[in-house]
């Protein structure tokens, strides 16, 4: 008998030893059923582990069945797993989740008459190309595609995957598929097309990144490879940009990245001396499109039960004036859901937060007799109280006036003017009034003005992006819906309490001048790209001491621990290397820990 080390899914780092007949040993990446405590589990065989590792005294049991003879995931797939378990810290178990699709986790037979293997080593090859009009790059891509024999290109969303692929030649559509965003018998479907195909073309979103292909893909497209949208929702948080890159590394593949903007990740090396060239297209803002308006100088209106005002400056009202009285639709974009942006207490000035994540709570519905909260990260909803539950006083304001209000706001200043938060089914023209996710309204050809109401608001977000998110949104608003007219007559406009600041400043100077601006200060903080951020959150039964245990276990290994102290809080930490806070984690992912729980480690690379 042999002994084979198995990688079971699931959220443990540890692998499990276990026996094998030497004439049935698996070979790596292969699925086999072996026991794990009163059942059976499926794992992946890893290794075989020389005798001398085995423990004395400690009984090693057999794997029940061997259910391939190959790789199923092919070589690349399988390395790039075992990677993202390392890179992300999530252990190669919850990375294998999500790479797999559920038969192929829970062992069914996938009846593959050909095994899938890597391609012939390639030279990898990184190129790039930024433009801010969509039509131009898509028709880059479809040339990129011609030229190659398999392509594997990922959106961050599935609408622009499906719209790319809508504009594939039939002859290049004809060996290309559109890749489902969401599981079932359609992906299992798609998985094996392309696990059998040595010529499909793979488009879409996040999930295409795990796409299995014979003999690998020649060229890998990361479209918009700036955006935020890459990194999974849903746990292990991992990014599937970086996955994208790391595979074409694997392959030897020629790596394509394009966007309006390059990352700070690529513009990071570029300053670094990289051999790959930022392809850059950019034409020029038009004068007089792009108007920097000073918050100072506004009309700030009040809000009933509101603490704060809602600057309205008199160029965003002219020019909305302007485009409403021609015909043309416009949009205010104020990312704050709700009547008020948070809830505090006039007497001890506490935020009232969310108690599941402790993130700040949104006042929605004020006027009616059912006035709630909810939070703006997980959206639990909650009644509002009636009194602070940090010192029982009875005065709750809202404070930072959201969209309700600023409704409220727009009809006292644009009387006669139809003005929207819903655009189904409106005639033009209209004054739409939403959130970000309104921006995707500006792919048409009538709308004549963006404002951003708040755009400090924007960059003073928690995350470290937000400046870099705020300024790919608002420079999106100039360019989007071009394509369809050159000479779109749009305005954009651009409240700011600071006129002067230089990534305010950045718009007509373009995105080099951005992040040059941003990457000085994100390597004095070390931030993401020039260092790694983690954020590690505890498991809902932990106590004071399993957390105490855990930081004193980072502490021990000379890592630096940012907390509020509070018991239910996440760790948040800096570090230029992963390697020392694998170490110290890894104790606390164990498999027989299962029934205390596992942290929760979401690592921000770029």
């Amino acid at each position: 008998m042999r002994r084979v080390e198995i990688i079971f899914p699931g959220p443990w780092w540890n692998t499990l030893t276990y026996l094998c007949d030497e004439a049935n040993l698996p070979i790596e990446g292969a699925r086999v059923l072996a026991p794990v405590g009163r059942g059976t589990r499926v794992g992946f065989a890893l290794k075989e582990t020389p005798p001398s590792s085995e423990a004395k005294g400690f009984t090693l049991k057999a794997v029940t069945q061997v259910l391939d003879n190959y790789c199923v995931l092919g070589d690349d797939l399988w390395n790039l797993a075992l990677w993202a378990g390392r890179a992300f810290l999530c252990g190669s178990g919850e990375a294998l989740q999500l790479a797999c699709p559920p038969p192929i986790l829970k062992g069914e037979a996938v009846s593959l008459s050909k095994q899938t293997k890597s391609a012939n080593k390639r030279e990898f090859q990184e190129l790039s190309f930024f433009h801010p009009l969509d039509g131009v790059r898509k028709t880059h891509y479809r040339e990129a595609m011609l030229a190659s024999e398999r392509t594997l290109a990922i959106f961050p969303e599935k609408q622009n995957a499906s719209a790319f692929f809508d504009t594939l030649p039939e002859t290049l559509k004809a060996r290309s598929i559109l890749w489902p965003s969401v599981g079932g018998k359609k992906l299992m479907e798609a998985w094996k097309t392309a696990a059998l195909s040595e010529t499909l073309n793979v488009i879409g979103s996040l999930g295409a990144v795990f796409a299995p292909s014979i003999a690998g893909f020649d060229t890998i497209i990361v479209e918009e490879e700036a955006a935020s949208g890459y990194v999974f929702t849903r746990n292990p948080k991992i990014s599937a940009r970086s996955l994208a890159g790391q595979r074409a590394l694997f392959l030897g593949s020629k790596l394509i990245l394009g966007g309006r903007m390059p990352s700070a990740k690529t513009f990071l090396r570029t300053l670094q001396g990289s051999k790959t060239p930022l392809i850059e297209r950019h034409p020029q803002i038009e004068k007089n499109s792009f108007i920097i308006a000073d918050s100072h100088r506004s009309v700030k209106a009040d809000t009933d039960g509101i603490d704060g005002r809602l600057p309205l400056t008199v160029s965003l009202l002219e020019r909305t004036r302007i485009a409403l009285h021609n015909g043309h639709n416009a949009l205010w974009i104020l990312d704050r859901k709700g009547q008020a942006g948070e809830v505090s207490c006039s007497d001890c000035g506490a935020s009232l937060s969310c108690e599941r994540c402790g993130s700040i709570m949104r006042m929605e519905n004020p006027s009616s007799n059912q006035a709630s909260l909810r939070c703006v990260m997980c959206g639990r909803r909650e009644n509002l109280p009636t009194h602070c539950p940090v010192c029982r006083g009875s005065l709750l304001m809202g404070k930072r006036p959201g969209i309700e209000a600023l409704s409220a706001v727009a009809e006292r200043y644009l009387k006669g003017y139809k003005i929207v938060t819903d655009e189904k089914k409106q005639k033009p023209p209209f004054l739409m009034l939403g959130t970000r996710k309104i921006l995707s309204l500006c792919d048409r050809p009538d709308v004549g003005l963006v404002g951003w109401i708040d755009s400090d608001a924007e960059s003073r977000k928690t995350e470290y992006g937000a400046r870099a998110q705020a300024f790919s949104m608002i420079l999106e608003s100039y360019w989007r819906g071009r394509d369809a007219k050159p000479e779109l007559d749009r305005v954009v406009v651009v409240q700011t309490l600071r006129p002067k600041n230089p990534w305010i400043n950045s718009f007509k100077r373009g995105w080099r001048a951005f992040w040059e601006y941003e990457l000085r200060e994100r390597k004095e903080l070390l931030f993401p790209p020039c260092g790694l951020l983690v954020r590690i959150d505890m498991p809902e039964n932990w106590d004071t001491a399993e957390r105490q245990t855990l930081i004193s276990s980072l502490e021990d290994a000379k890592l630096s621990v940012m907390s509020d102290g509070g018991e239910k809080s996440p760790i948040w930490l800096t570090l230029r290397s992963i390697a020392p806070l694998a170490a110290a984690l890894a104790p606390s992912f164990e498999i027989k820990r299962s029934r205390v729980g596992f942290p929760t480690v979401t690592v921000y690379p770029e």
